[in-house]
Parts: C-alpha cells; sequence; structure tokens
C-alpha cells in the first residue's frame, strides 16, 4: 500500500515495504556491551527468557515497549527500528533532518469491537515533516502509523483513515483519542473519566449503539495505551 499525505507541504510520504528484524536485535546486542543476558533483561525490564525469545524470533516486542526499551537505552525509536546512525550520533544527526520516518505497523487499530494485532513489528515507514509533527504538538521520534478499522469513531475517524499516533503520551487525558491495548485487542477510542475514577473508552458515533468499554481499579492490569492519536488522514467522505 502507498500512503500519500495532503496535509504535508513538503515531499510526498514515501513507503519501505521491508523491514530488517535481525538488524533491531543486532542493534539491541551492540548496546548489551558486556553486559550479562540476565542483566540486560533486567534493564529491558523483560525476563531472561522473553529476551531469548525476542533474540530467536519467537516473540516480538509490542507497540508500547518500544518507547520503553527506547528510553531505557537512551537511543531513538526510529534508530532502533532502522538504524543508519550509531547509537550515540542517532540523537543529533536525526534532528537535524527535515523528515523524519514513522515506522508503519500492521496491526489495524480498530475503531469497532477489537482487532487482534497479528504483527507487532513495523513492515513499512511513511515520511513527514518534522515541523507538521511538532505543530500537532507530537514528539516526532516517538510518532507511528495505524490503520484504523470501524466505523464506532464516526465521524471524527473513518473506516481506513491512517492514523498518527504518539507513543511518549500515554497518560490519559478526559476527552483525547488514544490507541489502546486491551488484552489481545487493538482500540482506538475516546477517554472519559468519571468522578469515581472509572476509566470509560467511549465511541464518537453514537447512532451505532457502541457501548463504551469500563475501566474500575479491578481491570487495570487488562489494559495499556498505546499511545495518543495526534492527526488522522483519509480520503473525502461520503454524505449520509
Amino acid at each position: 500500500m502507498t500512503v500519500k499525505s495532503a496535509s504535508q507541504k513538503s515531499a510526498s510520504p514515501r513507503m519501505v515495504v521491508s523491514f530488517d528484524y535481525e538488524g533491531v536485535i543486532s542493534r539491541l546486542l551492540t548496546l548489551k556491551g558486556e553486559a550479562s543476558e540476565g542483566d540486560f533483561a533486567a534493564k529491558l525490564g523483560i525476563s531472561p527468557n522473553t529476551w531469548t525469545a525476542y533474540k530467536k524470533g519467537r516473540q516480538s516486542f509490542g507497540l508500547h515497549e518500544v518507547a520503553k526499551i527506547c528510553d531505557v537505552l537512551g537511543v531513538e525509536p526510529q534508530w532502533l527500528l532502522f538504524g543508519g546512525q550509531a547509537a550515540s550520533q542517532a540523537l543529533p544527526d536525526l534532528a537535524a533532518t527535515d523528515l523524519v520516518r514513522l515506522p508503519r505497523f500492521n496491526a489495524r487499530a480498530s475503531a469497532g469491537n477489537g482487532l487482534i494485532a497479528v504483527d507487532q513489528m513495523p513492515v513499512g515507514e511513511v515520511s513527514f515533516g518534522r515541523e507538521f509533527l511538532r505543530n500537532l504538538g507530537a514528539q516526532p521520534e516517538y510518532c507511528y502509523i495505524l490503520e484504523a478499522r470501524g466505523d464506532s469513531m464516526w465521524p471524527t475517524i473513518p473506516d481506513g483513515a491512517l492514523l498518527i499516533v504518539d507513543a511518549s503520551k500515554t497518560e490519559v487525558d478526559d476527552g483525547r483519542i488514544y490507541h489502546f491495548n486491551v488484552m489481545d485487542k487493538v482500540l482506538v477510542k475516546r477517554a472519559r473519566w468519571s468522578m469515581d475514577g472509572k476509566l470509560y473508552l467511549t465511541s464518537d458515533n453514537q447512532a451505532a449503539g457502541y457501548p463504551p468499554e469500563v475501566f474500575a481499579a479491578d481491570r487495570v492490569h487488562e489494559l495499556s495505551v498505546g499511545g495518543r492519536v495526534m492527526f488522522t488522514g483519509h480520503a473525502p467522505m461520503p454524505v449520509r
């Protein structure tokens, strides 16, 4: 699939359809250095068995884990996912460019009842202007692309819209739209807080009758926040 954005003032976004997972592991091993397997796994916040599964390709990182690992290791997500510069040079070199490459994930975020995240590693990339992303209030190096499916967030997010999500924004504010991981499902919903501290994941399409998903203290463990939706891109919608 080729993605084009009319909102970008400079060159059109470009897509690279291949992704080198072995390269990600190679860069992690470079950062590991002389540390033991157990110590490095502990630093990443995972078990040694999980780290071994990552290395052998039996398991891959979740969307929210990429930003966490990069924070712990002090590198940019773009360098970890796509390489290019040495880790110590990644920050200044990437900051000097006008375009930032956003990883595009195969997981389709459901603006409906929930879709299974079938692949949690990037399948390509889309380039956007760094200034454009900053004007949205996003941190460019922490943004990624998801595709929305379903009509529960219509007309705000129509079916098939491409979403720019900022993984650095995981604090849930009332009234904003987020990418949520609920158990094994990926959702895009508007967050609403009640006076008693419950979190409601609500749909904008009131006419369709989608019930909100409610999270009290006893369900917090089922929920993680991938990031806040900062931008939606879609074709002109038909009149309903």
